[in-house]
């Protein structure tokens, strides 16, 4: 932990100053400490009193200054005493502090170690290893979410972090990528995870009026297979932004066909894009005629249920589906049929969408 970083500098500048002197993090627990100790109502009255990053101030006999970066207060440094020479002592200790945690903290960080886990900067047989360091149990199921925001949005970071407990993670990847990684301790199945998301977007979206998509992977038994669930979420809102845009939860494994039309080469698209469709392509189809197609496959090919849900004559419905026949050479009332169109339905949406990839 930071506090193994701290001590040394703490130690050696007891040994020229004979100084009783702390660090105290955010929460007024005491992180390193040489000397006589301060008390909990100390540590609590630092933290409480707290100026300015890099000011000193007096507490109850202590000279004590704030550190931390981007004007967040992360640590306050102490020293006993509160003349000139020991303000100015507790102002060397907090620039010493302070320079440590910059360019120390990613090693001692749970949030920037679980980001390079999950971008594969972590050799696998150290991740064992580094857990156990930062007090991380490795062997309990976990899945990771991705919660794709408008922009730079920090509001949907702290609404986050007071969503989900301790043991659950927010890592901010960049400024549109937001990573929750939830432990799935007895709660692994289906209906928990997908109620999980949609806690994520509609609280969003009550709380700071923000649309956003949530890609989910797939459920892993140990932290050195979170990568994997990370780079199935990234595939979720990647393939399912361009298959069912009009949904804002995407699973990895709800992607169906859609993710191996994804990995196709365009040109083979569009070559059976013109194989299949001989007489005339989809362009010739009308709005209305393709709104009974999506729901004819949303009842299962059923004429009767499409013409009620429809509110047309079941007559009406079969005169359409004659109408799709005469022009693309396909009858959806055959089982084969159907499944070809509705292939080439994903594979020119594939082709019009053009999506962007990660």
């Amino acid at each position: 932990m930071l506090s193994e970083i701290f001590q040394p500098v703490l130690d050696q500048m007891r040994s020229v100053t004979h100084k009783s002197m702390g660090v105290v993090n955010n929460t007024s627990v005491l992180v390193s400490y040489v000397g006589e100790p301060a008390g909990d109502d100390e540590t609590f009255a630092m933290i409480s009193g707290a100026v300015a990053n890099g000011r000193p101030f007096l507490i109850n006999g202590y000279s004590c200054v704030a550190v931390g970066a981007r004007n967040i207060m992360e640590f306050v440094v102490y020293v006993k005493g509160t003349d000139a020479e020991d303000q100015k002592l507790c102002t060397l200790l907090a620039i010493s502090i302070s320079n440590l945690q910059l360019h120390c903290a990613d090693r001692y960080d749970k949030a920037s170690y679980l980001k390079n886990v999950l971008l594969g900067n972590v050799l696998p047989g150290d991740i064992n290893m580094r857990s156990g360091e930062l007090q991380i149990d490795a062997d309990i199921p976990r899945i990771v979410y991705i919660v794709q925001i408008p922009g730079n949005e920090t509001g949907v970071i702290q609404l986050l972090q007071n969503m989900f407990p301790e043991q659950d993670f927010i890592i901010n990847i960049d400024n549109k990528n937001i990573v929750v990684i939830k432990s799935l301790a007895g709660n692994n199945n289906k209906e928990f995870v997908i109620k999980t998301a949609q806690s994520i977007v509609d609280t969003i979206n009550s709380e700071l009026l923000l649309k956003v998509y949530v890609g989910i992977g797939t459920p892993v038994k140990s932290i050195n297979d979170i990568a994997h669930s990370y780079s199935e979420s990234r595939l979720a809102l990647e393939i399912g932004r361009v298959f069912d845009g009009d949904k804002y939860i995407l699973s990895y494994g709800e992607l169906g066909i859609g993710r191996l039309i994804y990995q196709l080469p365009s040109k083979l698209c569009e070559l059976f894009l013109d194989e299949i469709f001989q007489k005339e392509g989809l362009e010739v189809l009308d709005e209305e005629t393709l709104q009974t197609i999506d729901k004819f496959f949303e009842n299962n090919l059923n004429v009767s249920e499409t013409s009620r849900q429809l509110f047309v004559h079941r007559n009406t419905l079969v005169y359409r589906l004659d109408k799709i026949e005469r022009l693309t050479g396909l009858d959806l009332r055959k089982f084969d049929d159907a499944v070809v169109f509705k292939v080439a339905v994903l594979v020119r949406k594939y082709l019009l969408t053009n999506p962007s990839k990660f």
